[in-house]
Formats: structure tokens, sequence, C-alpha cells
């Protein structure tokens, strides 16, 4: 994951002058990056880990996925709140052609 380059191109999209734009851009990267780092945890430590209570030994989810599923809904809300925010798409003005056009 290139945080840089995502990053850029999430900017280009939000408006220059809010503040408010770019701290979501800000959120969405650093919410991006944990994502990562969850999934680390999962590949370092297993899908299942082991749980010790006094003489119990068993094996419980690893709780890094329900995290990754909950950043997982997070970056898709607010990349849904990006794209609400951007300008409405310019109107493209349709011509009108005549049948003699065709030929």
């Amino acid at each position: 994951m290139d945080a840089d380059k995502i990053k850029k191109e999430l900017l280009k999209k939000v408006d220059k002058k809010s503040d408010v734009g770019k701290e979501k851009v800000d959120r969405y990267i650093n919410l991006l990056k944990i994502f990562y780092m969850l999934d680390e945890s999962i590949e370092k430590k297993g899908v299942m880990v082991e749980t010790i209570n006094a003489t119990q030994v068993f094996l419980k989810p690893n709780p890094a996925i329900a995290e990754k599923n909950k950043i997982n809904t997070s970056l898709i809300a607010l990349g849904r709140d990006l794209e609400a925010s951007l300008p409405p798409p310019k109107e493209v003005v349709k011509q009108s052609y005549a049948a003699s056009d065709l030929t």
C-alpha cells in the first residue's frame, strides 16, 4: 500500500479550501494504515489465538479480525462521505441529431 499515492488521489477529489475535507482524507489514511497493521498482526499470530485461563487452554478467534471488520466499515463510510462531498459533475450538453445525419 502506498499511502502517499492514495492521499494525493483523495486530495484531488476534495475542495482544497476545505479543512474538513482534508481532515477526512487524513482520517482515511490513518484508518488504512491501521487496517494493514491489523493484517500483519493476523498473519503473525494467526486467525485463531490460544487463550490461557487458569488451568484451561482454548482457542478463540483473533480479536484483530473483528477490529479489522470495524475499520473496514469505517473506511467504506468515510469513502462514501468523501465521494458525497465532491462537487457535482459538470453538465454535459447533449446535441440533437437529425435523421439526415445518419446517412
